[in-house]
């Protein structure tokens, strides 16, 4: 029987963290755990066979990180849980994220995403191009959405999956992640972005992208094109 959490993991030869990761989660109440895997040099099966109740899907080849949601967010909706996690485990504090973000689902918000930049006072660490990008970013998502967020390419997030039952997935890539919160501005979802505790990366999405702000802001006009908040009935 299922449990009420599904908690998403991304393995692409990185199993160190993998492990390390369920050990962490599998101590929480209600939460199951899924590993999704990236074509890594490992068998992700044989690597997990002693953690026989984690649930495993395979992607034979890399497909990026919006295909991975997309196989994520389908299996959360087809076995009826009541929230998704999705999380960046690569930093071994992820786990306080996922403690905070399942508080506030069960306070009743639709989505929840942490934020690298929220009460994060130690920017001497983080690069001006970094912080530029990031800058730049929010600006121009903020003005079409109408909200205040800071870091909307963070992975750790959570997902009420009934009320967010309407979000349609068509991007393969990091882009993924704007387009969901254009969609829940278009649908009036009730979100939240609180301060990362996990000490993650800040943009690793910048090494993915040949003009990461440019293709960016393309994917953010082509959704707004999409889902016009005007339109909404």
């Amino acid at each position: 029987m299922n449990k009420k959490i599904l908690t998403a993991i991304i393995s692409y030869n990185n199993f160190e963290f993998i492990k390390n990761a369920v050990l962490e989660i599998q101590n929480i109440d209600e939460t199951d755990i899924l590993i999704i895997d990236e074509a890594s040099d490992y068998d992700i099966l044989d690597e997990l066979k002693e953690f026989n109740s984690v649930k495993v899907l395979i992607h034979g080849e890399k497909l990026g990180y919006g295909a991975c949601f997309a196989s994520i967010l389908s299996y959360a909706r087809d076995l009826n849980y009541s929230y998704l996690v999705t999380l960046d485990i690569n930093n071994p504090q992820f786990i306080k994220d996922l403690h905070n973000i399942i508080t506030n689902l069960n306070y009743g918000y639709d989505v929840v995403t942490c934020s690298r930049i929220l009460e994060n006072y130690d920017y001497t660490k983080i690069d001006d191009n970094v912080l530029n990008f990031l800058d730049g970013l929010t600006n121009y998502l903020n003005d079409v959405i109408e909200c205040n967020l800071t870091d909307p390419l963070s992975e750790n997030k959570g997902y009420n999956i009934e009320s967010t039952k309407d979000i349609d997935i068509t991007l393969d890539d990091h882009g993924v992640l704007l387009q969901i919160f254009i969609q829940s501005s278009y649908f009036g979802y009730n979100v939240i972005e609180i301060p990362s505790e996990s000490n993650s990366l800040l943009a690793k999405e910048l090494d993915l992208e040949n003009n990461p702000l440019e293709d960016f802001i393309a994917i953010i006009e082509t959704e707004k094109y999409l889902y016009n908040r005007g339109s909404v009935n």
